[in-house]
């Protein structure tokens, strides 16, 4: 048996021992803005941004310009990093909010339609781990084929080599290589960014399921995310 297909299979061993574990507490856990969340056809119709789905009390007062997307991995009681992540920078007044990986084309397709409406806070940052960490990528190539600049990709370990493409001007790749090496994030046609697979295999506790934690990872992040913003104007 590969050391590829051993790993897969402890990764899957660990998520599936982490889903029967929190299973029956994880809906306690969500915020109280779940509760008045709206389907994703309306969403789409509506050109509303959806609301976090953050599960980390959190209040802040969105203070800086720009749009953060942080995308969870597999089934929504993973990736809790990118909820800690989200918080602080909720704190520190970016408008943050958190999904499931798996809605990353409704969340893309409402950038489009509300771009073509000039309804956009620009710079776009897009943050995912393990699954969302592929949808990051591909979320970030979709809207850069669709003409939507993207200022700020960074991916916590995905689980295959996914692309980006023209109008993405910053990615980082922090990851745990597999045996062939193929979980890194590649040059598409036409992207004329800056791009940086990170091998963190050597950092001391890191795991797949540890990663997007690390507070180390989320101070680079964060303040490479500010420097992209800029404090709002008051409006008069």
């Amino acid at each position: 048996m590969s050391f590829k297909l051993l790993r897969i299979l402890k990764i899957a061993g660990v998520l599936l021992a982490t889903v029967i574990a929190v299973s029956a507490c994880s809906s306690s856990a969500t915020s109280s803005s779940n509760a008045e969340l709206k389907p994703i056809a309306s969403f789409n119709t509506a050109l509303s941004r959806l609301p976090s789905e953050i599960n980390i009390p959190v209040k802040g007062k969105i203070t800086r310009t720009g749009e953060v997307y942080l995308l969870r991995g597999l089934a929504n009681v993973f990736s809790r990093g990118m909820d800690t992540m989200g918080a602080k920078m909720v704190r520190a007044g970016l408008d943050a909010r958190v999904y499931n990986h798996s809605i990353w084309k409704s969340l893309a397709d409402n950038i489009i339609a509300r771009e073509k409406k000039k309804q956009i806070s620009y710079p776009i940052i897009i943050m995912g781990h393990s699954l969302g960490g592929n949808a990051s990528a591909l979320m970030a190539k979709y809207l850069g084929d669709n003409n939507v600049k993207v200022q700020y990709v960074v991916t916590f370990d995905p689980t295959v080599t996914t692309f980006v493409g023209k109008n993405v001007n910053r990615v980082i790749n922090f990851y745990l290589p597999n045996d062939a090496n193929s979980n890194v994030v590649k040059r598409a046609p036409g992207f004329k960014g800056a791009l940086k697979n990170i091998n963190v295999r050597g950092v001391r506790g890191l795991k797949h399921t540890t990663i997007e934690k690390d507070s180390n990872f989320h101070n680079q992040v964060i303040n490479r995310a500010m420097s992209y913003t800029k404090k709002r104007r008051k409006k008069r």
